[in-house]
């Protein structure tokens, strides 16, 4: 029996291997006949992977001498084409923008920004389009920029005076934090009419702590992006701690949004982002915005 088991077990490593060449050898067939851009071979599996290094942008840089200012290589199973000059860069960003305009699916989409429900992952399409338009028109707009401007002049007050009471005090000033706070203030006064963190204490530090996770979370190497077919595994635990993470931000974007929309009534003179999303919902092109678009939004905004 033990010798059975065993005999399977090396069946099936063998069978893995000779699935995984085969299927590296006939993607690398089709993909010649394809005549993609120029560019290293890579190995099974891994594809160019290893030639990455410790500073991809530094590998690729000296790729680029090589092989060109476009150029193709595999990271991981998945296809990756690089422009590495600014006129190789304006045919993909500007002149064929809608063809690459969809940004590939990866666990931080997935897991943090609710299933690519925000204006960064979305897919392009009309719901997109209403998101960009909404936040163009009133917050990032030039007419939008000037009519917070007060907001921001504000708050460069509040931390300077933070800054300043601090060293009365004899206390250490941490500018990067002071930038954090006074950056979620302003987008919290912009967005939702608030101020988000007003005062020291645990409140603030965990924010902190959570803003802090996220853009490290954010930033890890993570093997399923790169070979989707081991995702499910979860090999690194980055997508447990991506799914704990985006319960903590889901709970405090819940409370920040109830408590908005029990005071509309209140900001009808002067409604604020999310009161001018809410109200278009619904909006005359029959595109529907739900609950968790907005979420998202209010996600990659405010963090």
């Amino acid at each position: 029996m033990v010798l059975r088991i065993s005999e399977l077990f090396a069946a099936a490593i063998i069978y893995i291997i000779l699935h995984t060449i085969i299927s590296k050898l006939i993607a690398t067939v089709r993909e010649r006949g394809r005549r993609l851009p120029p560019g290293p071979m890579g190995w099974p599996v891994i594809g160019a992977l290893s030639l990455l290094g410790s500073m991809p942008h530094v590998a690729l840089a000296k790729m680029a001498k090589k092989y060109g200012p476009i150029m193709y290589l595999k990271v991981g199973t998945c296809g990756m084409v690089v422009a590495s000059t600014p006129n190789a860069a304006k045919a993909f960003l500007k002149t064929l923008d809608i063809s690459f305009s969809n940004r590939p699916p990866n666990a931080g989409a997935t897991h943090l920004a609710y299933n690519a429900q925000d204006m960064v992952f979305a897919p392009y399409g009309p719901r997109w389009k209403l998101l960009r338009k909404l936040s163009n028109l009133h917050m990032l707009g030039g007419k939008a920029l000037e009519n917070w401007a007060n907001v921001r002049a504000n708050e460069l007050g509040h931390m300077l005076k933070s800054m300043f009471d601090a060293s009365q005090e004899g206390e250490c000033v941490v500018i990067a934090d002071m930038l954090t706070f006074a950056m979620a203030n302003m987008i919290g006064q912009v967005m939702l009419s608030k101020r988000l963190f007003i005062e020291k204490g645990v409140e603030v530090n965990e924010f902190k702590n959570m803003v802090v996770e996220l853009m490290t979370v954010a930033g890890y190497f993570n093997i399923g992006d790169f070979i989707p077919k081991l995702a499910w595994m979860d090999l690194q635990g980055i997508e447990k701690g991506m799914k704990s993470l985006h319960k903590k931000f889901d709970d405090l974007l819940t409370k920040m949004f109830d408590e908005h929309e029990a005071t509309t009534y209140e900001r009808k003179e002067n409604p604020d982002f999310l009161d001018v999303v809410m109200a278009n919902m619904d909006n005359s092109e029959g595109e529907r915005l739900s609950t968790t678009n907005i979420k998202a939004l209010l996600l990659v905004c405010i963090f």
